[in-house]
């Protein structure tokens, strides 16, 4: 089945409100969904009080954070108590690496890869020095950008107590065979396994059970909903880590990592994202009571697929031209290759390009994306970086032949 582009642009008010605008840079923030606008007015206009208290307002409250709560948990096949959503995924990743390096100590390892944006480099680097724990690195190919799964023989021992790495690099755009690394990390000692999903939660909400992960992070305002981020700490671990809230809600499974507490309308705004998960997937087809997991997968099926045809044309044109190095793979034909696109030009430096191309109308963006030590791994400058064009599912072919144009010009 064909994606509905009409229909899919319609649930988000922001495609119409300067149709003249081509927004390719969903990867550091996606639209929001109109269902997500409407729960997040309704509870600030409703049920703004603080909640699970008697009287009927505070009740309903609390019903819309427990109805966000329970509908991510379904759609991520994981136990309610699972589950917390925080603030950002930097601030979980922080929560997570006070929670865990408690446990530290000399003659530990971690293996970190050259590949992550630096929220998932950063906290868990400086917990590691502060505690004696020895970093190893997963080094990216230096021409590529990609990471090789076979180096990990040589980097896991039974020293090792985590393996943190990326499902999809915010920059290198290739997504990373999660399940196979997670069962080769199984077969050869101990460790555990933290995947951030930041860059790939956009394009596809996973079964967290049969990726096998030990904690797995998101950010929502990435996937088309409200300023929050999604953990997943497997329960069996939690029980062995040191809680980062009060004393008196240790055990209360949505604070326990959860220090300042949920935001509760951010929270109740969050089952926005599945109301229009739920619209999609009816309107494709879809039946009301088929499981989470049969529709996250027919949806992933009908937006990656669209996502596909869009970044064809533009790798192919990167990947020929002599004015551009383009990072990551040079095609989407193994259907690993998200529509995160990154490149630096030859001729030009990357801020003129994307003055150039915002001129016509294009947003796009040049930097490091808070992943500095990926480019300089590749032996790009940090400073002016790499130009970036990122489209979602409800970016159009359209879009790609003007962002096609402007950038040729721009180049």
């Amino acid at each position: 089945m064909i994606l509905d582009i009409d229909f899919v642009r319609a649930q988000f008010p922001q495609c119409s409100d300067n149709p003249e605008h081509v927004f390719c840079c969903n990867a550091g923030g996606s639209y929001v969904a109109q269902p997500v606008i409407e729960r997040m007015q309704h509870y600030n206009q409703h049920t703004r009080v603080q909640p699970y208290y008697a009287f009927t307002p505070s009740q309903e409250a609390g019903q819309a954070m427990d109805a966000a709560r329970q509908g991510w948990a379904l759609a991520l096949n994981i136990e309610i108590g699972e589950l917390t959503i925080g603030p950002s995924t930097s601030m979980n990743s922080y929560v997570m690496a006070q929670a865990l390096g408690a446990a530290w100590g000399p003659g530990d390892e971690i293996i970190v890869t050259q590949q992550d944006h630096e929220a998932n480099i950063g906290v868990w680097r400086r917990k590691a020095e502060e505690k004696g724990v020895t970093i190893r690195e997963w080094a990216v190919n230096p021409v590529t950008g990609l990471l090789d799964p076979a180096d990990l023989d040589q980097l896991l021992s039974d020293r090792t107590r985590w393996l943190f790495f990326t499902h999809c690099s915010n920059l290198i755009g290739t997504v990373n065979p999660v399940a196979d690394i997670v069962q080769k990390v199984r077969s050869q000692g101990t460790a555990k396994v933290c995947v951030d999903a930041v860059a790939y939660a956009p394009h596809h909400i996973c079964d967290l059970k049969a990726l096998g992960v030990d904690i797995y992070l998101f950010s929502l305002y990435k996937v088309f909903g409200p300023h929050q981020g999604i953990l997943y700490v497997n329960g069996q671990l939690s029980d062995q880590l040191l809680g980062q809230s009060h004393y008196f809600t240790q055990n209360v499974d949505s604070k326990r990592y959860n220090p300042a507490g949920p935001q509760h309308a951010q929270i109740a705004a969050c089952r926005g994202v599945l109301d229009y998960f739920d619209a999609l997937h009816l309107h494709h087809g879809g039946k009301a009571g088929d499981s989470a997991a049969v529709k996250m997968a027919a949806i992933h099926t009908l937006t990656f697929g669209h996502e596909t045809i869009l970044a064809r044309p533009m790798l192919e044109y990167l990947n020929q031209s002599s004015k551009a190095r383009l990072l990551g793979k040079v095609h989407c034909d193994d259907g690993d290759r998200a529509a995160t696109i990154s490149f630096k030009p030859l001729r030009k430096s990357s801020a003129d390009v994307t003055t150039l191309m915002r001129k016509d109308g294009i947003g796009t963006e040049n930097g490091n994306f808070y992943a500095p030590r990926v480019l300089k791994n590749l032996g790009i400058d940090i400073d002016d970086g790499v130009v970036r064009v990122s489209l979602l599912h409800y970016n159009t072919l359209k879009d790609v032949e003007r962002i096609l144009v402007s950038l040729d010009s721009a180049l």
